[in-house]
């Protein structure tokens, strides 16, 4: 065989090869997705599955950067720290306000308000935030950009997020009355997630989605919208 068959052949295997770790890897990735959706639903008919689902968004992404030996793919990091910062805080606050106006019109406080945003806020920055940015923003975004370019991968991103928030829905559960399953609250939340993807893209820090994403929810205690201390008169 001539050394230009021998090349052509090697780089057809290589080709192969390559087509077969891309199928993999997507496979991996939605099947972690799947996972993270299904412990979503299983939270929501047992509560006590919730610290579960938590901790899966959290320890997951961890996990698997720290067997990779690339911390930084998740984007933490201290680089671009200060623009992230202020990214994320500008960011959030025109979160917060869109939220406002499409969501917060004629509703009464919660009873105990004071105590539900002295609550809310904590919960938001160190938990509700941080195990959806880990793995939306750190883990899933960046493959499905890898995969599929960047703006595909932004835009998938954001579906896969919108589709989580819309099943199963959040309303009538016990901490939130968003209608995120109507037309209004999908594309709220693909806009949102269109907004903390394009975060992350801009700093490639997660601090900017991650406060970004606080701030949105702390908007929504201080509405009402979402409550942590169910009151029993």
């Amino acid at each position: 065989m001539s050394t230009e068959r021998l090349e052509r052949a090697a780089a057809g295997w290589r080709g192969a090869s390559a087509v077969r770790q891309s199928r993999r890897d997507e496979g991996v990735t939605w099947s972690a997705y799947a996972v993270f959706c299904g412990l979503g639903l299983a939270s929501r008919l047992l509560p006590a599955v919730f610290l579960a689902f938590v901790g899966y968004g959290l320890a997951f992404p961890l996990v698997w950067a720290w067997r990779s030996h690339d911390l930084a793919a998740l984007g933490w990091h201290g680089r671009n720290l200060g623009p992230a910062v202020g990214w994320g805080t500008i960011g959030g606050i025109g979160a917060a306000l869109a939220t406002w106006l499409a969501f917060g019109h004629g509703l009464a406080l919660p009873p105990l308000w004071p105590l539900q945003v002295a609550v809310g806020v904590p919960i938001w920055l160190l938990l509700m935030s941080p195990f959806q940015e880990l793995f939306f923003r750190g883990w899933l975004q960046p493959r499905l950009e890898a995969a599929h370019g960047r703006w595909q991968g932004l835009l998938l991103a954001s579906a896969a997020f919108t589709l989580w928030h819309a099943f199963p829905p959040l309303e009538g559960t016990t901490t939130s009355t968003l209608p995120l399953e109507s037309p209004l609250g999908i594309a709220a939340t693909f806009a949102l997630g269109l907004l903390f993807g394009y975060l992350l893209q801009r700093t490639r820090n997660l601090a900017a989605p991650w406060l970004a994403h606080a701030l949105a929810g702390i908007g929504l205690v201080l509405i009402g919208r979402v409550t942590f201390i169910t009151y029993t008169p």
